[in-house]
């Protein structure tokens, strides 16, 4: 037999292409099933609702809703969050308030710095041990196999190719079967990347819904806002602002937003200037007094 490894070339691209597709496969299968419906259906809390609702990134905006609702947190004209009263009970809250120092903290960088938080961590872990959470060491794990089965497959396309080369034998396909490895390999690479927001499994997404928890909670500021983001938060003009700044995909809610008089902005369906008052020079309207909206 005068074949390369005494595979002949259809049969070893056959071979290869099944090798090719196998890792992603399995990878992509074990985190369909860690996503899967469990049948849990409780929600212990408020910070658990925002989790589902939307991570890590949501839960900090809760808390910063609450100490915003409570004057206990102010943000500027350029969205700049500055503390103004001592920590809180709430450990959210009070986590939020220990990184919000000094000349303040944008939005963006208070969710990243959040995400990697002692009580945001321990949110996600428990969220995963009730089976709301996808496991996220379990859903790296699969990948990061899947990686190394990638590299093998790759080593081995590589020796083949350089076996066939000099033997003067067709290697077209070989090439292109390669080429896809490589591609599947930046996919593995790319699933592999940490989330550091988190996402809910079927169980978890179906407890957000129809779940067992407290509904008095979305009648709530902090409730509102833990199920909708922070274009629910009651002054549109600081919502917008932070949103603005948060660096999200809530920006798409911003865009509706119009400017008044000096270049504040309000929300869609707000009026502006009623009673005499003004919305001026960038500064957000309504402030501690006045119920926070643009005119009143």
């Amino acid at each position: 037999m005068n074949e390369p490894w005494g595979i002949p070339g259809p049969a070893f691209a056959w071979i290869y292409g099944v090798c090719a597709v196998l890792p992603l496969a399995l990878a992509a299968a074990n985190e369909l099933w860690l996503r899967r419906d469990t049948g849990a259906r409780k929600v212990p809390g408020l910070y658990h609702l925002a989790a589902l609702a939307d991570g890590a990134e949501r839960v900090t905006d809760t808390a910063v809703a609450g100490l915003l609702e409570r004057h206990s947190l102010r943000p500027d004209s350029r969205g700049i969050l500055h503390p103004v009263r001592p920590a809180p009970a709430d450990p959210f809250e009070r986590a939020v308030v220990s990184l919000v120092h000094g000349n303040g903290i944008g939005l963006r960088e208070l969710r990243s710095r959040m995400a990697r938080h002692g009580v945001v961590l321990e949110l996600r872990a428990d969220l995963e041990r009730k089976d709301l959470f996808v496991a996220e060491n379990r859903r790296r794990t699969g990948w990061l196999l899947a990686l190394a089965l990638y590299v093998a497959v790759l080593a081995l396309g590589i020796a083949r190719l350089a076996n066939a080369i000099p033997l003067e034998r067709a290697h077209t396909i070989l090439v292109f079967l390669i080429l896809g490895v490589l591609g599947a390999l930046g996919v593995t690479v790319w699933r592999l990347w940490p989330d550091r927001s988190g996402r809910a499994t079927g169980a978890g997404t179906l407890a957000l819904r129809y779940g067992d928890w407290d509904r008095d909670l979305a009648r709530t500021t902090t409730g509102q806002v833990a199920l909708n983001g922070l274009r629910a938060f009651p002054d549109q003009v600081v919502a917008i602002t932070l949103i603005k700044t948060g660096g999200t995909r809530a920006r798409l809610f911003a865009g509706t937003a119009s400017t008044c008089g000096g270049g504040a902005s309000y929300a869609v369906g707000s009026s502006c200037g009623g009673g005499g008052s003004s919305c001026g020079g960038g500064s957000s309207c309504g402030g501690g007094g006045g119920g926070g909206g643009c005119g009143g």
